[in-house]
């Protein structure tokens, strides 16, 4: 019997050229880490300025970030033609839902300004969203005149239907591609931001980075950094939950969303927004299901049938929870309500009447109850176009006989939850008592009207700068104009080569470690660890104590397990990395609980406390009454701040 190879201790052979010895300088005006919507969008609107710019991003850029794998809606377009609801006035209307998507401040209302003629770019990119071929003529989400389709909500029309947004990022990165002053760097991961001779909070002066494949090592020096590494995501840096084997199940954002962005900026001084978002485990983590292969009539299949069991149909309400009989009705706001939002009509049943026996489970999605023009905008443009469905649910289901005339599909039971009108499955029971945090919780880095952090010359645009989804292209329009002003009036900054060295040594240390018998520790573990002690000591019950205890905790797995770990290629070694900033956002989330704490303390509220850096080991927080963001030389309007800060564009195609 021929031998068996035990592949957990020798890996198959390595493609690639390792070149571990190898280091890059890469001199620009403009570095712009990570390259999703909103990245790539900076990337683009700074190199129209005329300046040099570097995109950087560790996956292939026409398929990374979380509008890698496609979008069905372009949410938040408040500055389309046809929005009932103008950005002005969304800024001083109650918000509808916990998920209302906006930051509640001025980074929301420069996403929402610039959203349409970021669309109109993307369309001139080649994304196609207007229906041309007459294909939806008719229908109640289409104008007739400019061929444009809503979903969701047809009276404010605040969101379109993407008919293409399922290569989004392919028509972003060939755009990038063309402007002669980008240069792309793929598979090249970020490892921390340099600031001016290695001082924490100093101004920042570049990064450096590790390519995934060779494992050469890149130093980039630069006027001004935007950064756009979407946040934290649920199941990509995996702070409560740990299953690496199911990383891209769940919800939307992209598995390779570490935390890096969240990690190199708290090191580099920057402060953040520290309002906490609690959402829903069963679906956003990576034990969730699949959302668009089942019936989430609240969001992409929206405003699909329910029925139950025995083909009884469920009954839709309104927010306010009046019985709604007319399909129409379902995408309408409900009286009184000034817009949808997130806040939108549902299905529901008391689970009394399920226990009942009334209803029976499981519930079903009905697309065949639907008229057809939204049964075929829900499974095909929906479906077929949002993240991670269009091949492993639109196209797989489409191949095994699913038939949306005539089939249907399990959904979730539905309970009201805290969340507005969100639903979760209220029959599965808890995994554990702790109430695991919503992707993106964390409220991104605090930026001025110029989106600049209060580290001087680093920008941030997308998730990191409170906005996601669709919208996040907007807000990389914006901050890559800024970025590019501060580009042409700075020089060069000095990089500590001491800052450069210690980064080199710390990237490269698992690999010294190869031939350590100590290093027993691969990167699941080290995953696996940090994501118990947030499941202990940062779950749903938490104290100042038990915070205190989780950063012990966490202190501990740096200095013992963490320099036990090994990686036998570039790959793991990334990986490794990558679970490095997954313990420095676990500790982001304790001190920002501890920051929270402090201000009830104080009497201040979490809603008013903004908690900032480590300075010698202390927590600096600091209250929004401060506001240094929004000091003069502001305006006193939204309006008005923007135009002032827009008024240096010229020339070219500018947001």
């Amino acid at each position: 019997m021929a031998d068996q190879i035990n592949y957990g201790s020798i890996p198959p052979e390595w493609p690639f050229p390792v070149k571990y010895d190898t280091e890059n300088r890469i001199e620009t005006d403009v570095l712009v880490i990570g390259a999703g919507v909103a990245g790539s969008m900076a990337g683009l609107m700074a190199a129209r300025r005329g300046v040099k710019v570097a995109v950087v991003d560790k996956a292939p850029i026409g398929i990374s970030g979380s509008g890698g794998a496609g979008l069905d809606h372009y949410l938040g377009c408040h500055s389309n033609p046809d929005c009932a609801v103008t950005p002005e006035e969304y800024m001083v209307l109650p918000p509808q839902g916990s998920f209302d998507g906006r930051s509640g401040d001025h980074r929301s209302y420069i996403q929402m300004k610039g959203s349409w003629d970021n669309l109109l770019e993307l369309e001139r990119l080649g994304l196609k969203f207007r229906d041309e071929d007459g294909e939806f003529a008719g229908a109640p989400f289409r104008d007739s005149e400019t061929k444009i389709m809503y979903a969701y909500d047809y009276k404010t029309k605040d969101t379109i239907r993407l008919r293409g947004g399922a290569h989004i990022k392919k028509h972003m990165r060939d755009g990038l591609a063309k402007e002669k002053n980008v240069t792309l760097f793929e598979r090249v991961m970020i490892t921390q931001l340099l600031t001016e001779d290695g001082k924490q909070g100093a101004r920042v002066v570049g990064a450096t980075g590790l390519n995934e494949e060779t494992g050469e090592f890149y130093v980039f020096s630069a006027k001004s950094v935007i950064m756009n590494t979407a946040g934290v995501s649920m199941q990509g840096t995996g702070t409560w939950t740990f299953n690496s084997e199911m990383f891209g199940n769940g919800y939307r954002s992209d598995p390779r969303n570490t935390g890096d962005g969240i990690a190199m900026a708290w090191k580099a001084g920057v402060e953040f927004l520290s309002e906490e978002q609690f959402g829903q485990k069963v679906y956003t983590g990576p034990f969730g299901w699949p959302w668009y292969g089942i019936g989430n009539s609240d969001n992409t299949w929206h405003p699909c049938t329910l029925v139950d069991n025995k083909g009884k149909e469920i009954p839709w309400t309104d927010v306010y929870g009046n019985p709604i009989s007319a399909m129409k009705d379902r995408t309408l706001p409900a009286e009184g309500q000034p817009y949808m939002g997130h806040t939108r009509p549902s299905p529901y049943i008391d689970p009394e009447r399920v226990k009942s026996g009334e209803y029976e489970l499981p519930l079903w999605a009905d697309l065949s109850a639907l008229p057809e023009d939204e049964r075929r905008a829900i499974w095909g443009l929906m479906v077929g176009n949002e993240g991670k469905t269009r091949i492993s649910i639109y196209d797989y289901f489409n191949k095994a006989g699913f038939n949306p005339d005539k089939d249907m599909l399990q959904c979730p039971v539905m309970n009201p939850e805290v969340y507005g009108n969100r639903r979760k499955d209220w029959f599965q029971g808890e995994p554990n008592n702790n109430k695991f945090w919503k992707a993106d919780t964390l409220r991104g880095i605090a930026t001025d009207w110029n989106q600049m952090s209060n580290v001087e010359g680093l920008f941030a645009s997308g998730a990191e700068a409170g906005t996601g989804g669709a919208g996040a292209g907007s807000s990389g329009a914006y901050a890559g104009n800024r970025a590019a002003e501060f580009a042409m009036k700075a020089e060069q900054g000095r990089i500590s080569e001491a800052q450069i060295a210690a980064e080199k040594e710390r990237v490269y240390a698992p690999v010294g470690r190869m031939n350590d018998p100590e290093a027993c520790v691969g990167w699941k573990e080290l995953w696996m660890g940090m994501a118990r002690v947030m499941q202990q000591d940062c779950g749903d019950f938490r104290t100042p104590v038990l915070c205190q205890h989780g950063l012990m905790w966490l202190d501990s797995i740096k200095k013992h397990e963490m320099r036990m770990t090994y990686a036998r290629n570039p790959h793991e070694l990334a990986r490794v990395l990558e679970c490095e900033s997954r313990i420095t956002v676990a500790e982001v989330y304790l001190y920002l609980c501890l920051a929270n704490f402090k201000a009830a303390e104080e009497g201040a509220g979490q809603d008013k406390c903004m908690f900032g850096k480590l300075v010698d080991g202390e927590l600096i927080t600091t209250y929004k009454e401060d506001k240094w963001w929004l000091k003069p030389p502001y305006a006193a309007t939204y309006l008005e701040n923007y135009e002032k800060c827009r008024a240096l564009e010229k020339g070219g195609q500018v947001l």
